[in-house]
């Protein structure tokens, strides 16, 4: 506080909890600072206060009153087309960013006046400086002719007389900034000779936090709306503070780029849970299959409660949020053809394995049956042995022969000689028989069982001349055929 006489104001928090509220406080000859006006900005959080600055000052008192505001639109970088940029930004071009207006406008009510804030630089110490003009006649001249009342207002006219103020840095290692009256003129006669006055200090904005108003020098300003000049101090030194000396995205409420968080790839589940979820889920009969016109589709809500976008930065919003949709929607169209895929070589491998293991226990009855048809055979060939006799092989050459039991000759019942038609040649009298195709294994007259062989017949008892009696020989039988 430079003088506790001097009226000074004070920004501090409302006393509401809001935190884009704020209360202006005056304090003047040492008394306690109570509330005069009150500030306010948008609520951050809604749409129409995006990339935008605005502040309206209204009174402590009143809340209906308003007495001033501003409403601050920046403009915007143009979009880089490099490629390079745009392959670091994730394939989209870089977001626009905020430039910091040259000049501004307060809008003042009751009566209706537009005082425009422009920026400069000083010419001596180069530090910024920023210069608004007021009319020294604000109200109309009371007057009942109806032609006066249809004039403009004073101050809208160009002829209306205006003074000069500016607000300049104290220093340029100095935060504290000063509002003067400049370019004051003294001729008294009107002339054109230029007698301007040095500046003439009005208030100093101390360390950005208190405005404290000089009011000996206020008196010499000669102008029909001192209020309004107060108005206009109090907000083109809060828009100094916010706008010109604080973050340019906070103040102008600039979002970040759309997170994508939405468009991010869903973690991956495990393959034992989702099988026991699968096998809880399964129901107690088989359902139909579905068919591919009745898959469940991606509905995309386009409704949008935002207002249409009036800058380049809402526009490069909704074009990133558009690009990270369309990219989500194909990512799970992937992931749903990925998914059907597996299914289908799933449902396919399942099916091969039923084939597979159809066609082995196909082999092993097949098996089964040629074994129990071999076994049946060799039960039936056994069975068939056993049933009839089978008759001696003939001998392979080399091998020893077999010698046949003859049958004992029988004694012929005449002298005739008989012909049997036998082919076996008969010996003669007082020699051995032997058989024309087997050879004679032993000389000693016995069977190969140790038998004795009996004597043959001489070739007359064959004929019949038989010294001793009994039944005739009719026919020789073969032992092999």
């Amino acid at each position: 506080m430079l003088d506790e006489n001097l009226p000074t104001f004070y920004l501090r928090p409302s006393s509401d909890n809001v935190k884009h509220h704020a209360s202006v406080l005056l304090s003047q000859y040492g008394s306690e600072a109570q509330p005069v006006y009150s500030l306010r900005h948008p609520d951050p959080s809604s749409p129409a206060s995006k990339n935008r600055y605005a502040v309206a000052l209204y009174d402590s008192f009143s809340p209906d009153i308003l007495y001033g505001e501003v409403l601050l639109i920046p403009e915007w970088t143009q979009s880089s087309l490099s490629q390079e940029e745009i392959r670091k930004n994730g394939g989209v071009p870089p977001p626009p960013q905020p430039i910091l207006p040259s000049s501004f406008v307060i809008q003042l009510y009751n009566p209706d006046q537009q005082v425009v804030v422009q920026q400069g630089v000083s010419k001596w110490s180069a530090t910024p400086q920023w210069v608004f003009e007021m009319p020294q006649q604000s109200f109309r001249q009371p007057s009942a002719a109806s032609i006066d009342r249809t004039q403009s207002d004073p101050t809208a006219s160009e002829i209306t007389p205006k003074f000069r103020f500016k607000w300049k840095k104290d220093g340029k290692l100095s935060k504290d900034y000063v509002c003067s009256l400049s370019g004051k003129n003294t001729n008294p006669d009107g002339s054109r000779r230029k007698h301007n006055e040095p500046d003439i200090t009005l208030s100093i904005f101390k360390q950005l936090r208190e405005i404290t108003m000089y009011e000996p020098n206020l008196s010499r300003v000669d102008m029909e709306d001192p209020k309004g000049l107060e108005v206009v101090m109090l907000l083109s030194a809060i828009v100094i503070r916010e706008v010109y000396n604080g973050h340019v995205r906070e103040t102008f409420n600039v979002s970040d780029a759309p997170r994508r968080h939405c468009c991010e790839r869903p973690p991956r589940k495990n393959s034992n849970d989702r099988a026991h979820r699968h096998r809880n889920d399964l129901p107690s009969s088989p359902a139909p299959p579905q068919l591919p016109s009745q898959r469940p589709t991606l509905q995309v809500q386009t409704s949008d409660s935002r207002p249409p976008p009036t800058d380049p930065r809402s526009q490069w919003e909704i074009d990133v949020e558009t690009a990270q949709l369309q990219k989500q929607v194909e990512r799970e169209e992937r992931e749903r053809r990925r998914a059907e895929h597996a299914e289908t070589k799933r449902v396919k491998k399942m099916l091969e394995d039923e084939e597979r293991k159809a066609r082995e226990k196909q082999l092993g009855i097949d098996r089964e049956t040629e074994r129990l048809k071999r076994e049946f055979e060799k039960e039936q060939r056994q069975a068939q042995r056993k049933a009839k006799p089978t008759l001696p092989s003939r001998p392979s050459p080399g091998l020893q022969p077999i010698n046949y039991p003859q049958p004992p000759m029988q004694r012929p019942h005449s002298a005739r000689p008989h012909y049997t038609g036998s082919p076996y040649m008969q010996a003669p009298s007082g020699a051995t028989s032997s058989s024309v195709f087997l050879p004679v294994s032993s000389s000693s007259g016995r069977h190969s069982d140790g038998r004795r062989l009996g004597a043959k017949p001489s070739f007359l008892r064959i004929l019949g001349h038989s010294d001793h009696s009994g039944p005739r020989v009719t026919k020789k039988q073969s032992a092999v055929f």
